[in-house]
């Protein structure tokens, strides 16, 4: 479960450009389930993201597991976020020199894994998101849902309590945006998935639970 209590951020505090971009925020997330933050561009969706997944700092509170981010030592932070949090962005942030394979099995092997059992734990995590037939590819010739779907295969690595997507089907087109949220509502039934998202009609079809944002505040749960 993720708590979020008296969540406060604002951008040019006290000028006359001032924007509260979290404005008093209270917010309790089940697992599993598909939860979208839904909204217009600005509306504060991503740095609401960018903090409950202790990327950015607001004042307030946000709760994991009695574990608060605001609160608790930088180590024991990274440390439940490497372990239990994986992240999925608009950009992709792929390597485009490696192959889609090796994009996967450097995390792995980051976290100490042999290459052999790396490779094998990448291959499971790639059939998952239809890429097993791709993995030799480059990244640089992949398409731009095929480039999400290593961002999610390299996201679920770890097998994470929580997946945290920022607008994941941005960049994409209508049919690579359905292929993207079903895999994210496969990955849901076990984990809590987050998605932020400026489409209503998907938010209704795959969403579990739309919490929709408006100027920085939650104007509907």
């Amino acid at each position: 479960m993720i708590k979020v209590k008296n969540l406060n951020k604002y951008y040019h505090k006290n000028k006359s450009n001032e924007i509260h971009v979290i404005n008093n925020t209270n917010l309790e997330i089940q697992a599993p389930g598909l939860v979208t933050f839904l909204g217009s561009s600005g509306a504060g969706k991503s740095t609401l993201l960018h903090v409950i997944g202790g990327l950015d700092k607001a004042s307030g509170d946000v709760i994991y597991d009695n574990i608060n981010f605001n609160k608790a030592s930088k180590r024991v932070v990274d440390d439940y976020r490497n372990k239990h949090i994986g992240y999925i962005f608009q950009n992709y942030n792929l390597i485009d020199s490696f192959t889609v394979l090796e994009n996967v099995v450097v995390t792995y092997l980051i976290d100490g894994y042999s290459m052999k059992e790396a490779k094998r734990l990448a291959k499971e995590k790639l059939k998952l998101v239809g890429l097993e037939k791709d993995s030799y590819k480059k990244a640089i010739k992949l398409s731009g849902g095929q480039k999400q779907r290593v961002a999610i295969a390299r996201a679920i690595i770890k097998r994470p309590k929580i997946v945290l997507a920022d607008e994941a089907t941005g960049n994409l087109d209508g049919e690579n945006t359905e292929s993207i949220l079903d895999i994210f509502n496969k990955i849901s039934k076990k984990c809590l998935v987050v998605l932020i998202s400026h489409n209503e009609s998907s938010a209704e079809q795959y969403g579990d639970r739309i919490i929709k944002i408006e100027k920085g505040k939650i104007v509907s749960n």
